[in-house]
């Protein structure tokens, strides 16, 4: 959750500087502009000793408002929550007509999530959207409770928000993240009528166009203007379960959301619609049988997205064994899923392929017939090193040497100092590395023995640091990543608008995972005899669909066949192609 920003720091003192004041009113006002250059040079002390003297005074004055809120600021800057609470409350309660309401329940709001009392927070935003006269504020407050009830509420306390606050503006909203949060629990027929019920009582609402939109892309709609599907998505993802951690279960609500949304992108443009029910695996085999049962017996679902982890798509693929239903993960990469189902596909490309990618990149692209490799002995970089060899000299290249080191050893200069003997006959050095911590090590020792010459490595250069101290070497590192954005491109900022317009949230790495491959599916599902082996050949096909954070194409081999070339340039990474791997 973004935190809750302030609205009228500057503004403040432009609403307050046009009164005329007596000697006493200039003084105050004097004390008041005072205390808001302490608090702007981050004297926060000294500025609550004078905010505190202003409202203090018996009567009140011209500033007696503005320096309760900024009292209440104050403290929370200086972590005294509690005590910012009471000044809120007292502010409000004092004086309810103050111009600066929108902005102390706000202020509130942000308090509360500081705490993580976010059914707290989102009370003073809901009154605030009920009586708010600023647009800016309105707009502002519906998108900052969204993301609340979305990410952190569970639907029993905002079914308790519904019986406490009623009236044309609040009621449709909050039965609007009512309905919303029923769809992230995957209680489908609740969030269904409970939508249903928001368009029937307040069809001039503007939660009603945005209740059409998800009543469009969920199944078995029975409203006016909503063709019932008869096509289905599945998606079977852990959206709970004690053996998750928060960060996992975010994950996979963020991928389940991208998934959404590309089904109501879909439904948007097309006058056949289709549907998704969603189901929590809760991380348990005794729920994805449940899941595998519920799923085979519907033959209008066709296809399947999920599970997130290779460990749990691995149980999966064991459940639908002796099925014909198309499954696709967004995120696994373990080698041997594909044997386990003959109609499982990875949209996350295997470290088996990813090595072997590299090694057609570096000879078709880059020209290179002559390698050195170094790789770790931990972790997967044994795995890449042994692919990309292997694919090299298939293709007619050479390794010239290969040499090995312990990862977080930070010594590599007899390594290093092996391979710059031979500088003269090699072309490049494959180094996958198995922890982003070796590459200073990494570059200093080349840098010490001058091999100044293109590295090649994996993804977890993206993450690595250390490349100032060797800017030569550094402008001369090409690896492969799975995900990828140009933030600049004019098709992502526009996505990225418009899906924080409908959703209330920003897109992300996982929020990518699922809107692309669930973009592939529907790809793959129009102009098709949508029978379940019709879509799998159609996936196996080698049809293309370019996606934000990678591309998405297989062969009967059942792999995504695409990664990201990236190359750091001048302190930042850019993409370079989004390459396609060969047999």
């Amino acid at each position: 959750m973004v935190k809750l920003k302030y609205f009228l720091i500057v503004s403040l003192l432009l609403l307050l500087s046009t009164a005329t004041f007596s000697q006493n009113a200039e003084n105050i006002n004097t004390e008041f502009k005072l205390a808001v250059n302490l608090y702007d040079a981050f004297q926060y002390k000294d500025a609550l000793k004078i905010f505190d003297r202003i409202t203090s005074y018996e009567s009140k004055n011209s500033k007696t408002t503005a320096a309760y809120l900024f009292k209440a600021k104050t403290m929370v800057k200086l972590e005294r929550l509690p005590e910012a609470i009471e000044t809120i409350n007292r502010l409000m309660s004092v004086y309810p007509a103050t111009k600066y309401l929108d902005e102390a329940r706000l202020t509130l709001a942000d308090i509360y999530f500081e705490q993580k009392d976010y059914y707290e927070a989102l009370k003073p935003l809901i009154s605030l959207i009920d009586e708010t006269q600023s647009t800016e504020y309105l707009s502002y407050a519906k998108v900052s409770g969204e993301k609340i009830a979305y990410n952190y509420l569970p639907s029993s306390l905002i079914r308790v928000l519904n019986t406490l606050y009623s009236g044309e503006k609040v009621s449709p909203y909050i039965m609007f993240l009512l309905g919303k949060v029923y769809q992230k629990e995957a209680d489908l027929q609740a969030s269904k009528q409970t939508f249903e019920e928001l368009i029937r009582k307040y069809p001039n609402s503007p939660e009603k166009g945005r209740a059409l939109e998800l009543l469009s892309g969920g199944a078995n709609t029975n409203l006016p203007g909503v063709t019932i599907t008869t096509t289905l998505i599945g998606a079977m993802l852990p959206l709970s379960g004690v053996s998750l951690t928060n960060d996992q279960t975010d994950a996979a609500k963020e991928i389940l959301e991208g998934i959404r949304y590309s089904i109501f992108e879909y439904n948007e443009e097309h006058q056949e619609k289709i549907g998704l029910i969603t189901k929590d695996t809760e991380l348990s085999k005794e729920k994805i049988d449940e899941i595998k049962k519920y799923f085979t017996s519907l033959q209008n679902v066709k296809a399947v997205i999920g599970p997130v982890f290779s460990t749990e798509v691995r149980t999966a693929l064991q459940e639908f064994n002796g099925n014909d239903l198309p499954i696709i993960s967004p995120t696994a990469t373990d080698n041997d899923l594909t044997g386990l189902y003959n109609n499982f596909f990875q949209a996350n490309s295997t470290f088996t392929l990813r090595g072997k990618l590299m090694a057609q990149y570096v000879y078709y692209v880059e020209n290179k017939r002559r390698m050195a490799i170094l790789n770790a002995i931990e972790g997967y970089s044994p795995l890449l090193a042994g692919e990309f060899q292997q694919e090299f000299e298939k293709l007619g290249g050479m390794i010239v040497i290969k040499e090995t080191y312990s990862s977080n050893t930070f010594d590599l200069s007899s390594q290093i100092g092996s391979i710059s003997k031979l500088h003269n006959n090699i072309e490049g050095i494959y180094i996958p590395l198995a922890s982003k911590v070796d590459v200073p090590a990494i570059l200093s020792e080349m840098v010490r023995n001058n091999l100044n010459i293109a590295v090649y490595g994996n993804q977890d250069w993206l993450l690595a640091s250390g490349f100032e101290t060797s800017p030569e070497i550094s402008n001369k590192i090409t690896f492969t990543s799975d995900y990828f954005i140009d933030f600049n491109n004019p098709g992502y900022k526009a996505f990225s608008k418009r899906f924080n317009d409908v959703t209330g949230l920003d897109p992300n790495r996982n929020v990518f995972y699922g809107y692309d491959t669930g973009k592939y599916l529907l790809t793959v599902l129009r102009n098709i005899n949508t029978d379940r082996e019709s879509i799998k050949m159609k996936m196996e096909s080698g049809i293309i669909s370019s996606g934000f954070h990678n591309n998405i194409s297989f062969d009967d081999e059942r792999v995504n066949k695409f990664l990201n070339i990236v190359r750091y340039k001048d302190g930042k990474f850019e993409l370079i192609d989004k390459f396609k791997s060969g047999k």
